[in-house]
């Protein structure tokens, strides 16, 4: 029995219990990933590729109700920040739906003629928490994007050169005067006509934009406010949910495309959920966590141990670190 056919009936309760720990083992581990990416970007490249979306929690709360021993991760922390749960999970439950999905629409396209158009394709590219990559898009455009993003557009630009972004990416825009470049990113939308920018919109209302060369408009959606950026400003939404445009540092914004992780004045829970989305780990901190703001710059790609060196002597903390688990144990006050 082929992946995609074990995959299929698994979904569909078609799998002895043997068969489905079976599964289950192969899908939790390490070469799955790689597996079930390599299978995506075949069937993408199929001919009668059709759209399609769909919901990552619930997918993934489908797969957990037939898992009756599976442990659900959890993280208990003490840092305020938003909930993250199991999303290195459902990623991959997301893309052996994706699978299906195509290879489905494959099958009822072979079939026969339908009566009704093809709706377009979009194409979705997403990064697990870990890792990075870089995207060539129709146009040439490149894109270097951040661990735990994505981006999505619909199939060879047929509807305009239109990117929506959740996350981190630099995109440097082959030049067409005749085609604006737009990208979507929570409340903001980023114009350009041949550019490099990069925008970071892991929270809807914490939308920034920085332009590191060429000229681009920034406005906030469904009204008329507009900012227009040149090298090396930056635009974000303030506290009242304007635009707000200032200085920006390129080195610094763009660091994190060569590997290079730094912190500037940052809060201490923000320093957790960045190296909880760079290494692809779980952190659980307990004790009174101090209110102080961290500053440093790592080698390219440092190792997670040196980083937790470091800090745990400047901000003062013990830590465990065992494979994707990592404990940091504050002092109480």
């Amino acid at each position: 029995m082929d992946r995609l056919t074990r995959i299929r009936k698994y979904f569909d309760g078609e799998l002895s219990q043997k068969e489905a720990e079976n599964f289950l083992e192969w899908y939790l581990s390490e070469k799955s990933e790689e597996e079930v990416y390599a299978e995506i970007d075949k069937l993408w490249q199929a001919k009668g590729k059709s759209e399609f979306e769909w919901n990552g929690d619930e997918l993934y709360k489908k797969l957990a109700s037939k898992k009756d021993n599976e442990r659900t991760l959890g993280v208990s922390r003490h840092i305020q920040a938003p909930k993250r749960g199991n999303q290195h999970r459902w990623w991959k439950v997301a893309a052996a739906v994706l699978i299906l999905a195509v290879s489905s629409v494959l099958l009822y396209n072979q079939a026969g003629p339908t009566s009704t158009p093809e709706p377009m394709a979009r194409v979705v590219k997403t990064n697990p928490a870990g890792q990075k990559s870089k995207v060539y898009l129709p146009d040439g455009t490149i894109v270097s994007l951040n661990s735990e993003s994505s981006i999505s557009f619909i199939d060879e630009f047929a509807e305009g050169r239109k990117v929506y972004l959740v996350g981190e990416a630099f995109f440097d825009v082959t030049e067409d005067a005749s085609r604006p470049f737009t990208v979507y990113s929570g409340y903001l939308a980023t114009t350009a006509l041949g550019t490099s920018f990069n925008i970071r919109s892991y929270n809807n209302e914490q939308t920034e934009v920085t332009l590191v060369t060429g000229k681009v408009k920034v406005e906030k959606n469904n009204s008329n406010e507009i900012v227009y950026l040149t090298p090396g400003e930056r635009a974000a939404l303030g506290t009242d949910q304007s635009i707000i445009k200032g200085k920006a540092d390129l080195l610094a914004v763009t660091y994190w495309k060569e590997g290079v992780l730094y912190f500037d004045k940052t809060d201490l829970n923000e320093v957790v959920e960045t190296l909880e989305r760079w290494y692809g780990v779980d952190i659980s901190a307990f004790g009174d966590l101090p209110s102080i703001k961290c500053s440093g710059t790592f080698q390219k790609n440092e190792y997670l141990s040196n980083v937790l060196d470091i800090l745990s002597h400047s901000v003062g903390f013990r830590y465990q670190l065992e494979g994707k688990k990592v404990k940091l144990e504050f002092n109480e006050k």
